[in-house]
């Protein structure tokens, strides 16, 4: 095995584990917004976790890289220069996802969880478009809204969890559900500030090292086309 192939079986792995970890950042707000009503996109800790920077970018995007480092070895049909050189192109597919990653996890610190927010608290007040995204000079980084003891004292109350699901259902064409009142659940802030700060800034760093580890698989890989692997040519008889 030459260090080309020793390198992009050891970048391999090491975008598996990020992959892995950048989906489990992102379901863990997910699956405890689940936990708390038995609904999905009904209160989420932040309107960034919908955007799926670490499922998405972080992870599904990083995936085809994976897979074809790891399968780019020693005796593997895809130790050729062809493989190689496939593993640096997907590897800027990763490098995308994880730059996508960073950025809407950066949006997400700045801006700090829904509960912390000003108007709505429901899903409602979500904008789910990149647009928002230009305004990348405008964020604030003080990160008053965890430093604080509170960011509920001068802000309204949030609405009822009926409040909210109504809210969302009603921006769905030709969608229509009876009238009735879910019990509204006490949300515990202290909890909603340090997991949404937990989750985005382990999506930050998870995707910078994904940007390392990719941008070093695209000269493995660009090494592996030129210098040629250790595969070995099959004799076939005549």
């Amino acid at each position: 095995m030459t260090c080309c192939e020793g390198w992009t079986s050891c970048n391999g792995f090491t975008l598996l584990v990020l992959s892995i970890l950048a989906i489990c950042f992102n379901l863990t707000p997910i699956i405890i917004d689940y936990s708390e009503d038995g609904r999905l996109l009904h209160y989420p800790t932040s309107c960034y976790e919908w955007f799926l920077p670490g499922i998405l970018g972080g992870g599904l995007l990083v995936l085809p890289a994976v897979s074809m480092t790891l399968a780019a070895k020693k005796r593997g049909s895809c130790n050729s220069r062809c493989g190689m050189l496939t593993s640096s192109f997907l590897s800027l597919l990763s490098i995308l996802g994880a730059v996508y990653c960073c950025l809407i996890s950066v949006f997400a610190i700045a801006e700090g969880p829904l509960i912390c927010n000003e108007g709505n608290k429901d899903v409602s007040s979500c904008d789910f478009s990149l647009r928002n995204l230009s305004s990348f000079h405008m964020l604030n980084f003080d990160l008053n809204w965890f430093m604080n003891g509170t960011c509920l004292s001068e802000l309204e109350p949030p609405a009822s969890n009926g409040t909210r699901l109504a809210n969302l259902l009603d921006r769905i064409p030709g969608f229509d559900i009876p009238s009735f009142d879910i019990p509204r659940i006490d949300i515990n802030e202290e909890l909603q500030k340090i997991l949404h700060l937990t989750v985005y800034v382990g999506l930050s760093v998870v995707g910078i090292v994904e940007i390392l580890v990719s941008v070093s698989q695209v000269f493995a890989g660009l090494l592996g086309f030129l210098c040629g692997t250790s595969k070995k040519k099959r004799n076939h008889s005549v």
